[in-house]
């Protein structure tokens, strides 16, 4: 007898590495009342797919801090996926693997929500899962526009003898702004793909993918901007209520 995969829409993972250098547990920060791993979680719970939910970490105490969610805490990273080195795609790659073995599940589509991203909405989701699975991108993932202040063109480098160059040779024929196209940066809110292309391209940039545009958000590297976004949280709270 043949044993079928189920098949679920999507696989949710969390990525909360232990060893951050910049703020220490910063995963398991408070940022308006709740932590920043378990506001990642709740909101993947929030969205109306059929999904299963996993954190992927190296740290037991990461596990133990989301038990009660009742995501999949089976997946501790083995130790070669736990240093600062390792990048999102090995992560996410070995997460679909222990899921399709462990649950003998198929899916459709493989969604990352980064905890250092709290100021994302529902709807961040939804548009970037759509345009994997109603659109027909093979991945998309939410940035927000750069102001054309910082565009890379505009930027600059000291050269090796100490003189000042353009950091790009192409900045050297920008004379105005309207000569610049928009740029963005990724906010780490929302990234989909599909399970084969993962797995074969590697990576969430290129010809296949789709930018979801967002407001301008914050991703956490400090404890300055987890006070910013716990205000703007509060904020947020504030108005629903009134």
């Amino acid at each position: 007898m043949k044993n079928y995969l189920k098949q679920k829409e999507i696989l949710f993972v969390i990525p909360a590495r232990s060893g951050s250098k910049g703020v220490q547990n910063k995963n398991l920060k408070l940022c308006a009342g709740e932590s920043l791993l378990r506001r990642a979680v709740k909101i993947a719970f929030d969205m109306d797919y059929d999904s299963r939910i996993i954190v992927s970490t190296d740290s037991e105490e990461y596990l133990n801090h989301v038990e009660d969610l009742n995501c999949s805490t089976k997946f501790l990273r083995t130790p070669y996926l736990s240093g600062d080195s390792i990048g999102d795609i090995e992560v996410l790659t070995q997460s679909l693997h222990s899921a399709e073995v462990e649950y003998n599940e198929n899916y459709q589509c493989l969604v990352m929500l980064q905890p250092t991203s709290p100021l994302r909405k529902k709807f961040h989701i939804t548009d970037s899962i759509n345009a994997v699975i109603k659109d027909s991108w093979e991945a998309s993932f939410t940035a927000n526009k750069v102001d054309l202040k910082y565009h890379p063109l505009k930027s600059l480098k000291i050269s090796s003898n100490g003189s000042s160059d353009y950091y790009l040779s192409e900045g050297s024929k920008i004379i105005s702004r309207q000569m610049l196209s928009p740029t963005y940066i990724r906010n780490g809110a929302c990234y989909s793909i599909t399970p084969l292309s993962l797995t074969t391209k590697k990576s969430f940039i290129g010809t296949h993918s789709k930018i979801i545009e967002t407001e301008p958000m914050i991703s956490i590297d400090s404890m300055d901007e987890i006070i910013k976004c716990e205000e703007i949280l509060l904020k947020r709270f504030e108005n629903n209520c009134e």
